[in-house]
């Protein structure tokens, strides 16, 4: 090989791996920022609110009264969580890093609501949402069938 080739070669090779690197670190920090943030905590208020507006909790109202209904389905939720969370995060994550710089991420995962970009999780929340909601409706989906489900089958309906 010559010698023009090898420093080409070693160039497009560090490119690329430095590329590989900036979009690692970029997820990273989309993860952190979730994590620190809590921002996915909120799965199970969100499953449980879209729980009840089917026709699926009315009838679990109507066998146990709306207090124990809310009450086994909340039950429900929270047992199946840890098999939805760490995707809902994922995508939760994804949002953000599409959303936001690495840089951005890093800061407000550091700083939290000191951070100077604190400001734009507020104005970017309805983007974030439209891809919440594209890339994460099977999930809330699913979380919520099988926890209807499993509450009608424990309450014998």
């Amino acid at each position: 090989m010559t010698k023009p080739l090898c420093v080409t070669l070693a160039f497009t090779l560090l490119l690329a791996l430095s590329n590989a690197a900036s979009a690692e670190t970029a997820n990273e920090a989309a993860r952190s920022f979730i994590a620190q943030s809590h921002a996915g905590d909120d799965l199970a208020a969100i499953a449980l609110s879209a729980a009840k507006r089917t026709q699926t909790y009315g009838m679990l109202v109507a066998k146990l009264g709306d207090a124990q209904a809310n009450t086994a389905l909340s039950s429900e939720i929270n047992t199946l969580l840890p098999q939805y969370q760490p995707k809902w995060d994922q995508n939760l994550a994804a949002a953000y890093e599409k959303t936001f710089s690495s840089e951005e991420l890093s800061s407000l995962a550091a700083k939290g609501r000191a951070s100077k970009y604190a400001g734009k999780v507020v104005e970017r929340q309805a983007e974030i949402g439209k891809q919440m909601q594209s890339s994460s409706s099977p999930i809330l989906i699913s979380l919520v069938t099988e926890a209807l489900k499993t509450s009608l089958s424990k309450n014998d309906l």
